[in-house]
């Protein structure tokens, strides 16, 4: 069975892929019912987005840091859209794939 991890980090995520397609030239979980899916994957790239969007890039001597006043502030969204992604997941399960959610919202 093949585990699909959920986690949030800047530009990657919430589903974490991590088999390389050569016929797609990207990244992929590897569970075609997910890999296929106009409206998970959509979900998947607004939630990264969003999340991403916390980030601030300061052009002295930090690359970027976390900036977790906005990420409050958009908490209520994002836990939402996490929890519809969760949903969507869950109907197209076969029973071929487990879910682990790592995603930590505690700021």
């Amino acid at each position: 069975m093949k585990t699909i991890t959920l986690e949030l980090d800047f530009l990657i995520g919430p589903i974490v892929k991590n088999v390389y397609s050569v016929s797609r030239n990207k990244l992929v979980t590897g569970v075609d019912v997910i890999d296929n899916s106009h409206s998970i994957n959509e979900l998947n790239d607004k939630i990264s987005s969003l999340y991403s969007s916390f980030y601030d890039f300061d052009s002295g001597d930090e690359s970027c840091r976390f900036n977790i006043k906005l990420a409050k502030e958009h908490k209520d969204e994002l836990l939402r859209l996490i929890n519809d992604l969760l949903l969507m997941l869950q109907n197209v399960n076969d029973g071929t794939f487990e879910i682990v959610n790592n995603i930590n919202l505690d700021w």
